[in-house]
C-alpha cells in the first residue's frame, strides 16, 4: 500500500481514534485514503481470486529471477510460461484500452435517467492473439446519449469494494454528528460522491454500484455500495466448481449473456458471477430490505437465491482451496509469497466470504497498521525515515522487477 501524500503519523492518529472508539471528522481525508488502499490489499490477500493472483505474481517473479540468472551465467534459458500467464492476467484485469469516453461528461445523479448497453467482445492476449476468453463492456447512456464505455473486469470489483470502504466510513462518521454540523457534513458528502460517481472518466470505480442502483432501484449511495460490496465479495471468493451450479438467469437484464459467459468460461472469472448474482436478485423480486437481517445484509439469503450453499459451507471450501494453492516456480520470492498467503488465510478465517461487509471499515485501518506492507511518502522527516524502511525497499525492488518483466 503506497500512500504518496500521507506519513506514518496519519496512520498513528487514526489508530489512536480506533483504540478510543472516537472517530474525528478532521481526519476523514486520511482515513478514506487508507481504507481505500487497504481494501485493495484485503482483496489481494483475503479472497480466493486474490490468492490465485498471488500465485501468478510470485511464480512469475521467481521465473524471471531464474531466467535472468541463466542469461548472466550463459545457461540454457528456461521458458517464460509463468511470466506470460501473469502478464495476460494483468492485462485482462485492467483492459484500459476498452474504455472510451464518448461524449462530454454528465454529472447528473438522477439514476432513473441512466441506461446501459451491454456488449461482449473476444479478448486478446499480450501477443494480440485471441485468448479464448470474452469481456463484457458497459456503455453508459444518459437520456439516450452515450457517454462512456467501461470494461467490466476484476478491477471494477476491487474498486467498488474500495469505494464502499471509504463511503461507509464517512457515512458512519457523519451519522454520529449532531445538529447543524451533521447537516453540513451530510450535504458535503452527498455532493462530493455524486460528482465523483457520475463522472464518466471515473465510472470504472462505480460501474458495479451503478448497475445495482439502477436495477434494484436504490436511490442512495450507501445502500447501492453496501449491496455491491456483498455481491463483489461473494464473486471474488466463489470457487470455480460452483460456476456450473449457480442458478441460470432468465435474461431480464443481460439478455442471456450471463448464462453464455458462465457456460464458456474456463477459469475463475468473478465478474461473470457478479452479473449472475445481480440478475437473479432482480428476477427474485426482492429489494435490499428483504435481503437484510438484524446484523445487516444477509449473505445467506443472497446465496440461497442463487442456488449456492450457505456461507459456512463455502467458507470451509474456500479455505481448503486457498490452502491447496502453491507456487509453480520456487525461488527468491517464495518466502514473501508464503508470508502473504498465510496472512490471507489468517484474515479469511476471521472475515469469511463476507469480506467484512457488516463491520465498520475501520478494521481496514487496523489491518494496514499490522500489515508490514505500508509505504508513506509524505514530505517530512518522519516520512524520510519511513522511506528507508524494509517495506519501502521491498516495494522498490518489486517495482523494478515488474518493469523489467513487462519490457
Amino acid at each position: 500500500m503506497d500512500f504518496r501524500d500521507l506519513t506514518q503519523h496519519h496512520l498513528k492518529a487514526l489508530m489512536e481514534q480506533i483504540d478510543a472508539l472516537n472517530f474525528e471528522i478532521s481526519t476523514v481525508k486520511s482515513a478514506k485514503l487508507i481504507v481505500h488502499e487497504a481494501s485493495h490489499y484485503f482483496d489481494h490477500l483475503v479472497t480466493l481470486s486474490g490468492q490465485e493472483m498471488l500465485v501468478k505474481i510470485y511464480s512469475a517473479l521467481n521465473e524471471y529471477e531464474i531466467i535472468n540468472d541463466a542469461i548472466i551465467n550463459n545457461k540454457a534459458k528456461p521458458q517464460a510460461h509463468n511470466i506470460i500467464n501473469f502478464l495476460n492476467t494483468l492485462k485482462n484485469w485492467n483492459h484500459a484500452k476498452f474504455a472510451n469516453e464518448l461524449s462530454n461528461g454528465s454529472h447528473s445523479p438522477s439514476f432513473q435517467n441512466w441506461s446501459y448497453n451491454f456488449e461482449t467482445t473476444g479478448d486478446l492476449d499480450i501477443f494480440n492473439k485471441p485468448s479464448g476468453e470474452e469481456l463484457l463492456t458497459v456503455t453508459f447512456k444518459y437520456n439516450d446519449t452515450p457517454y462512456v464505455r467501461v470494461p467490466f473486469t476484476m478491477e471494477s470489483l476491487w474498486e467498488t469494494n474500495a469505494m464502499w470502504a471509504e463511503i461507509i466510513y464517512q457515512f458512519e462518521l457523519v451519522r454520529k454528528l449532531e445538529g447543524s454540523a451533521r447537516t453540513v457534513e451530510a450535504h458535503l458528502m452527498q455532493e462530493e460522491y455524486e460528482h465523483y460517481l457520475y463522472n464518466p472518466g471515473l465510472f470504472v470505480y462505480s460501474v458495479a454500484a451503478h448497475l445495482v442502483s439502477s436495477f434494484i432501484n436504490l436511490g442512495d449511495i450507501p445502500s447501492a455500495f453496501n449491496l455491491s460490496k456483498a455481491l463483489c465479495s461473494i464473486s471474488l471468493n466463489l470457487p470455480f466448481k460452483y460456476y456450473g451450479q449457480i442458478k441460470r438467469t432468465q435474461g431480464t437484464i443481460f439478455k442471456g449473456q450471463v448464462n453464455r459467459l458462465l457456460n464458456n468460461t474456463t477459469n475463475l472469472n468473478p465478474t461473470f458471477i457478479f452479473l449472475a448474482l445481480l440478475e437473479n436478485i432482480v428476477e427474485s423480486g426482492l429489494d435490499i430490505i428483504d435481503l437484510n437481517n438484524e446484523h445487516g445484509l444477509d449473505i445467506n439469503k443472497i446465496l440461497a437465491i442463487n442456488n449456492l450453499p450457505d456461507k459456512l459451507v463455502l467458507n470451509r471450501e474456500i479455505l481448503f482451496e486457498i490452502n491447496e494453492l502453491s507456487l509453480k516456480v520456487y525461488g527468491p520470492h517464495t518466502d514473501l509469497y508464503t508470508f502473504q498467503k498465510n496472512k490471507g488465510l489468517e484474515c479469511f478465517e476471521m472475515f469469511g466470504i463476507e469480506g467484512g461487509l457488516n463491520q465498520h471499515p475501520a478494521y481496514l485501518i487496523a489491518m494496514a497498521s499490522r500489515s508490514q506492507s505500508c509505504v508513506f511518502q509524505g514530505w517530512d522527516e518522519e516520512a524520510f525515515e519511513e522511506g528507508e524502511s524494509e517495506t519501502f525497499k521491498r516495494q522498490e525492488i518489486l517495482h523494478e522487477l515488474l518493469k523489467k518483466m513487462i519490457t
